[in-house]
């Protein structure tokens, strides 16, 4: 994953265009709600058409349940396997968590895919799950965030509570976002927030051409050291 460089966005490690600001759509969507994310942890990249971003669609969406099972493995070990590689680390950078919180569905009333996978595949990787938000009232779209788009379920004791957040896709981070102010204004203290994957468009437009090719160059390691933790 991308080291700090010019042209890489500190909030979500895609691409940008100027040095000293974040990405087009990290720079809009922190600034819509009061406790914005201010670091984003992909494990991958995906651009379209990829497997990768088939795959990120196949396991919440084919219609087919058994396609939606391999896919759910998949990505699920995607998540699983980082975690097993750099979870003490990832402690000593961050801090410890009390409960893994999955950004809630907004296209679906059960729990979140992602949530679903891990716990049906790898149920040990991230430890105790927790679903103390659901959607409230905040519009989110593309490029909006919303600081009541995902509110406290009632009766969740979240408060004083450590979280690590996880997501499947970060596009614009309109949803992470949202939940992330969520769980601060409720009073928890999320430690980090991991994502399985960031959609890139590797468009000069959006600086994320040569990051990009520096990527796709550079042969995915999940036992190499994660770029927040070398020097």
């Amino acid at each position: 994953m991308a080291q700090d460089a010019p042209d890489v966005c500190p909030l979500c490690r895609s691409g940008r265009t100027r040095p000293d600001q974040p990405c087009f759509s990290c720079e809009r969507t922190s600034a819509q709600v009061s406790h914005p994310c201010e670091l984003v942890i992909p494990i991958s990249y995906y651009t379209t058409p990829s497997v990768l971003r088939d795959r990120m669609h196949d396991y919440k969406e084919h219609p087919d349940p058994a396609v939606r099972a391999e896919q759910s493995h998949y990505v699920a070990a995607i998540l699983a396997r980082y975690m097993v590689e750099h979870h003490h680390a990832l402690v000593a950078r961050f801090g410890a968590w009390d409960d893994a919180v999955a950004v809630p569905s907004t296209h679906h009333a059960n729990q979140p895919a992602l949530q679903t996978a891990i716990e049906a595949n790898f149920p040990d990787a991230l430890g105790p799950f927790t679903r103390p938000l659901e959607l409230g009232p905040g519009a989110m779209t593309f490029n909006k965030a919303s600081p009541t788009g995902f509110i406290p379920i009632a009766g969740s004791a979240i408060s004083g509570r450590k979280v690590l957040l996880i997501d499947d896709t970060y596009t614009t981070g309109a949803r992470l976002q949202s939940a992330h102010h969520g769980l601060v204004a409720a009073g928890s203290t999320v430690v980090a927030a991991i994502v399985v994957t960031r959609k890139i468009n590797p468009d000069p437009r959006y600086g994320s051409d040569r990051l990009w090719e520096r990527q796709t160059a550079e042969p995915f390691d999940f036992s190499s050291p994660p770029w927040w933790v070398r020097p």
